[in-house]
This record gives structure tokens, sequence and C-alpha cells, in this order.
């Protein structure tokens, strides 16, 4: 065997399997980088669509005690005397 070959051989395979891990190391960081990205696209989603139930909520009830106030301004506009119009359902806690 060739005295250049039997000494280089045992290099070229310890650098092969030193790049083989770099490699695999590299790909293995750039799967958890885009996992742990993908988990913190969820949350933000979910947190999302919660805080858009609670606007939703809210322009509810706001609706509702405008169109109160509407009624009572109504009442009094009118004349009528006391008591008011009762509270409307979706203000009474």
């Amino acid at each position: 065997m060739d005295p250049l070959l039997s000494n280089l051989s045992p290099i070229l395979t310890l650098v092969g399997v030193i790049a083989a891990a770099w490699f695999t190391y590299r790909g293995s960081n750039r799967k958890l980088k885009s996992d742990s990205g993908l988990a913190l696209l969820n949350e933000h989603q979910e947190e999302i669509a919660h805080l858009r139930a609670e606007v939703a909520a809210l322009r509810r009830t706001q609706r509702i005690q405008g169109d109160y106030i509407g009624s009572l301004r109504r009442h009094i506009a009118d004349g009528n005397p006391p008591p008011p119009p009762p509270w409307p359902e979706g203000l009474i806690t």
C-alpha cells in the first residue's frame, strides 16, 4: 500500500466525520429554531383570537349601552315620568 495513502486515510476519515457532524448539528439547529418560531407564532395567533373575541364582546356591550342611552333620552324628550325604561338584558350582570 502507498505510504501516503496509509497516513492520509485516517486524517481524511476524521475530517469527513467532523464535517458530517457539523452539518448534522447545523441542520438540527435550524429545525429547532423553526419549531420554536412556529410555537411562538401559534401562541400569538391564539392570543389574537382571544383578543378579537374580547373586542367583539366590548363592542356588543357598547352598542347595547348606546341603545339604552338613546331610549333614556327619548323617554325624557317625550316627557314621560319615572320610572325609566328597564335595563337591557346584556347590561345586567
